[in-house]
């Protein structure tokens, strides 16, 4: 595995070679081990998956607050995704800035996004499935969002969104969110 910086502190680009012989291939999507010795978290917590019937549906962008802020790997199964990481944190140098990688299905790349940052991701094509790992189990009392749209943070999504549910739509701009909420 080899674990690339981003432009935000934390934020990683995880590449895992892939094995390929007369059988098909094979990869390693997660070692705890080669994440501990990058200093990142163990992500045995939580798996989920995104199945997304429409290119420029948008998820995001999302968090779980204090006390359990939780860390995510976000991997793409099928199709290509816009995959955004932002700093939430208030006393961080970085905070509102954001980040983004292009994931595809079999690139052998997956986004390590820290806790303290929210995620997000806009899909490229159609039916798009993204597998992800939570360093913290899911608490609905605990899920927070800002819009994807909040000219603050001002990302820069490569195609306006089609599909976005009434919750995402609803979220508030990240300034509106109480400071307790913010992962520190």
């Amino acid at each position: 595995m080899r674990f690339l910086p981003t432009s935000l502190p934390g934020v990683v680009v995880v590449e895992t070679p892939r094995l390929e012989d007369e059988r098909g291939s094979f990869e390693r999507s997660y070692c705890r081990d080669s994440f501990a010795a990058a200093g990142l978290p163990d992500l045995g917590v939580q798996c989920n998956i995104s199945g997304n019937r429409s290119r420029l549906t948008l998820r995001g962008m999302h968090f779980q607050a204090a006390p359990e802020p939780d860390a995510k790997l976000v991997r793409c199964l099928s199709g290509r995704l816009f995959d955004v990481a932002v700093d939430i944190r208030p006393d961080s140098p970085t905070h509102r800035q954001w980040t983004a990688v292009e994931l595809a299905a079999g690139d052998g790349r997956a986004l390590f996004v820290p806790a303290g940052f929210a995620h997000g991701f806009l899909t490229l094509a159609d039916d798009t499935t993204v597998f992800y790992m939570m360093g913290a189990s899911y608490r609905a009392e605990l899920s927070r969002g800002f819009r994807w749209d909040d000219p603050e943070v001002a990302i820069a999504w490569p195609d306006t969104p089609i599909v976005v549910s009434a919750r995402d739509r609803a979220l508030p701009p990240l300034a509106a969110i109480a400071v307790v909420d913010l992962a520190r």
